[in-house]
């Protein structure tokens, strides 16, 4: 594979196509990525799975159980960080993103495979203290479903593999390098 920091639009779309194999492909790197966002009580960063990918909105997809500390905190400030790294080709990827929450959407429900559904269901809501890790139930419910779409606002993408490394960030298609 020819080196994709050599060119700007090279690495733009080399970018978008590790987000579609990490949307298709459950052992990709890509696949579970780092979302921070900002919430009442500060700063929040956890582990989900990217659902979808469309270079074309320039969008980026996760979900989440409507009950989330998450949902609460696109809902305090729409302004979220995606991060993603691949270790063997150490490549970081930064996507600087303003989030939508779609609720029960029936569509995106419906691709869901039903053993994934039951994450969208749990009793009690996510979060709730209980005595014993064992008493949670998990019944799939669409209205507790909901997608966090993500408009990429900006990407910074590095890659540590290079010396010395190489850094460029995007503002859409149009990108510029900048010192790592």
């Amino acid at each position: 594979m020819s080196d994709p920091f050599l060119n700007l639009a090279t690495l733009w779309s080399h970018v978008w196509d590790r987000l579609d194999r990490g949307v298709a492909q459950s052992d990709d790197p890509f696949r579970f990525v780092t979302l921070a966002t900002v919430g009442p009580l500060g700063a929040q960063a956890r582990t989900v799975g990217l659902r979808a990918a469309d270079r074309d909105a320039m969008t980026v997809e996760v979900h989440s159980d409507l009950r989330t500390a998450k949902v609460r905190a696109v809902e305090h400030d729409p302004r979220g960080e995606i991060l993603l790294w691949d270790q063997a080709t150490q490549l970081q990827v930064r996507l600087a993103v303003h989030l939508t929450l779609i609720p029960a959407d029936q569509a995106r429900w419906a691709r869901i495979p039903p053993e994934a559904r039951l994450n969208y269901g749990t009793d009690p809501a996510p979060g709730t203290p209980v005595d014993r890790p064992e008493v949670v139930t998990r019944t799939p419910q669409r209205d507790r479903f909901v997608a966090l779409s993500g408009q990429v606002e900006r990407m910074d993408v590095v890659s540590l593999a290079h010396d010395p490394h190489r850094r460029a960030k995007f503002d859409g298609p149009s990108g510029r390098w900048v010192a790592p």
